[in-house]
Parts: structure tokens; C-alpha cells; sequence
């Protein structure tokens, strides 16, 4: 699983089940998995290699503390070639809240009565 910021342009790094190469053409769709459908599809990704592992770059909206999956395909032999999580936020990783800006209301008690 990934942890990227939900704005900017953001770079998915992988390493895939085969060689990625130039003359195949490849597509990639993020899906969220709190709304279970496709919010992005790009069918001709362009795939960077670096020295272990390959990157996309992408300035796809992300909704805070929310999770994606993302699957890489080979489109011309129909073959998936990488899936993987992505989680979204902008808050630290070492420092992350689930409920970070958002109101929780704290007990002040079980609330019981004692009667004589």
C-alpha cells in the first residue's frame, strides 16, 4: 500500500509482473473503494522507468483519509500486469488521525443513577 497526498501531482511507484515495453501499450484505472466505481482511467498510461521499479505521475483529485485501488493492464496482450492500494491523505504518516479535523464528542460518563 501506497500513502500519497490527496492534491499536487502525485507519483505511483510499482514493480510489475513482466517487462514494461515500449512497443505495448498499457492502461491504468483508480478505483475508490468507498464509492466501488472507476474515478480515473488513463488507456494509454505512460510509465516511467527507474533504476528497480517504474512510476506514473497523476493530478487526479484524491478525497482525504480515503483508499483506492489501482490495476495496471497490458492492453494489447489483455494481461494485468500490477494491482495495488493506495491510501490518501495529506496529513504525516508518523502523525496521522483518523479523526483529524473533525469533531469528536467525548464521554463524560456511563450515565447511571443510583436510587436508595
Amino acid at each position: 500500500m501506497q500513502v500519497i497526498s490527496i492534491s499536487g501531482t502525485r507519483i505511483i511507484k510499482f514493480t510489475t509482473r513482466e517487462e514494461i515495453s515500449g512497443s505495448k501499450t498499457y492502461s491504468l484505472v483508480i478505483k475508490s473503494e468507498e464509492q466501488n466505481k472507476d474515478i480515473f482511467t488513463d488507456s494509454n498510461a505512460t510509465l516511467t522507468a527507474l533504476d528497480y521499479y517504474y512510476t506514473y505521475s497523476t493530478t487526479q483529485a484524491l478525497t482525504e483519509a480515503n483508499f483506492y485501488t489501482f490495476e495496471i493492464k497490458n492492453t494489447t496482450d489483455n494481461t494485468l500486469i500490477f494491482r495495488g492500494k493506495i491510501f490518501a491523505t495529506d496529513q504525516t504518516v508518523s502523525t496521522f488521525n483518523i479523526s483529524n479535523n473533525v469533531y469528536t464528542e467525548s464521554s463524560t460518563g456511563d450515565n447511571e443513577y443510583i436510587f436508595a
